[in-house]
């Protein structure tokens, strides 16, 4: 089985998906596995189990374009917000 390809990481969030009682359409993996090998070269250095990476990136999907940019509204807030707490 290739280990960290597009098609090991597929098959490594359906092996999460299953073991998780998780339902995702075939897009979601492909997109899912997308973004993680993008991360996953990124944070190569980093000691993140294979199942705490797909965790990570599969925790932020929504369910709609509306509940995603609340999502990412409310992210950008606290970051901007500890920036301001931080100076």
């Amino acid at each position: 089985m290739p280990e960290n390809t597009l098609a090991g990481w597929e098959n490594k969030i359906r092996s999460y998906a299953e073991r998780n009682e998780l339902d995702l359409p075939r897009t979601t993996v492909r997109r899912a596995a997308k973004t993680i090998n993008a991360r996953f070269v990124q944070l190569n250095a980093l000691t993140l189990t294979e199942d705490e990476l797909i965790g990570r990136v599969l925790q932020h999907s929504d369910p709609t374009g509306e509940e995603a940019a609340r999502n990412v509204d409310r992210e950008r807030n606290r970051e901007a917000a500890a920036r301001r707490l931080a100076a």
